[in-house]
């Protein structure tokens, strides 16, 4: 079929694509062949992009959000189930509610973005599904997050949740940290730039914040280790348990950062991991002979291959999107009101996020997810990093 737009010939094919075709005058014509004359063969260009890294199938992003509600159910519910404590023994009062069941109403009460009361009706109704034995009490889920023991729980499924992903983000790994309010008065980049909205400067508010210091896949945007904070901390200090948390779940062979993350021990914490480190200088740096010999030689990279170095940085901006993408989704600002339910609160919107990231990942790459062996792989590494840390002391203390 033809139509006449313009005084140009649009042709429709059957496959939907519209072809055009002018009616060049004898001018055009010939200024095409003398263009032409000139141009020359190019030479091949190879490709060094990761292969992890592919162009978006925009059908494919269309079936995984039209359809990530009903398997984030899915893959939450089997996700408690691995800590299914299976049936007790009544010891007389209340009977104790599942643990399975508080992980998945925690895990829906985030993703869904509501109160406790609000999801009661909602829990009532996954109790008739199966997805549940039996719906917790609004005052029951609030002690499951005002609980200290929830964060050790919760850092544990935050790492099986990422070990899916880990084959995909092997390249690298970024680094950052990022704000999450108690209240909605003020925004975070507000209040770490201390400029109000009027101008004025903005004092002593970071309290009022938490600050997420999180390592995530540049690839996928899941969050594979988590260190939670006040608002005041530094991101240096932070770097010996964030990067330690990643023996667990990935294996990187670059690590990245910004030049808040530029010091001897990260260099060093990173060489032992077995990893590349992509972390700028600041203006002042100037290796020493005390200098340490992983900081010798990233310098000189930094120096010498400023165009390698910055290819391979491009990527850390990464961070800074999944930042974006939970904030987006599953707000900025925390309901809890102490440090405790806080940082419970925000383990469970990363651990939220990595289910999506493993939907999206179902879709495009058609990964397979079973949690009962990312569990078993997270048990074995643990015992693994048990036995290095042993024989280390051992050979110390001889």
């Amino acid at each position: 079929m033809a139509k006449i737009y313009r005084g140009e010939k649009i042709v429709v094919e059957s496959d939907g694509k519209y072809v055009k075709k002018y009616k060049l005058s004898d001018e055009i014509a010939k200024r095409e062949k003398r263009e032409a004359s000139f141009k020359t063969e190019k030479p091949e260009v190879v490709q060094t992009c990761l292969s992890t890294h592919k162009s978006t199938n925009h059908r494919l992003v269309h079936l995984a959000l039209t359809n990530e509600k009903r398997m984030f159910w899915i893959l939450l519910s089997e996700l408690a189930e691995i800590f299914d404590e299976g049936e007790t023994e009544s010891s007389g009062g209340r009977p104790k509610a599942k643990l399975s069941d508080l992980i998945f109403s925690l895990g829906l009460k985030l993703y869904t973005n509501t109160s406790g009361r609000v999801l009661n009706s909602d829990l009532k109704l996954f109790e008739n599904l199966g997805f549940i034995f039996k719906s917790p009490g609004v005052n029951t889920l609030n002690d499951f997050l005002n609980c200290e023991g929830t964060k050790d729980l919760l850092l544990r499924i935050l790492h099986i949740t990422a070990i899916p992903l880990k084959f995909i983000d092997s390249d690298m790994i970024a680094m950052d940290s990022s704000g999450f309010g108690s209240y909605q008065y003020e925004r975070w980049m507000r209040v770490r730039f201390k400029k109000g909205v009027d101008g004025k400067e903005l004092h002593n508010l970071k309290r009022n914040y938490l600050k997420a210091h999180i390592a995530v896949g540049t690839v996928t945007h899941a969050v594979y280790s988590c260190v939670i904070t006040p608002g005041n901390y530094s991101d240096d200090k932070q770097v010996p348990e964030l990067l330690g948390q990643l023996f667990y779940n990935s294996e990187p062979r670059m690590i990245s950062g910004d030049k808040a993350y530029s010091s001897y021990r990260t260099l060093q914490i990173i060489e032992k991991l077995g990893a590349i480190p992509i972390i700028p200088f600041k203006k002042n740096a100037n290796p020493q002979e005390k200098s340490p010999d992983i900081w010798k030689i990233a310098f000189d990279y930094f120096k010498n291959h400023k165009e390698e170095f910055y290819y391979q940085y491009r990527q850390r901006p990464q961070v800074e999107a999944a930042f974006s993408i939970n904030k987006r989704k599953f707000g900025e600002f925390l309901r809890c009101k102490n440090f405790v339910s806080q940082t419970n609160e925000l383990l469970m919107k990363f651990i939220c996020n990595n289910i999506c990231r493993l939907i999206a990942e179902i879709f495009e790459r058609k990964i397979n997810v079973d949690f009962k062996e990312c569990m078993e792989e997270y048990i074995n590494r643990k015992a693994e990093l048990k036995e290095k840390l042993a024989s280390t002391r051992k050979t110390k203390k001889t």
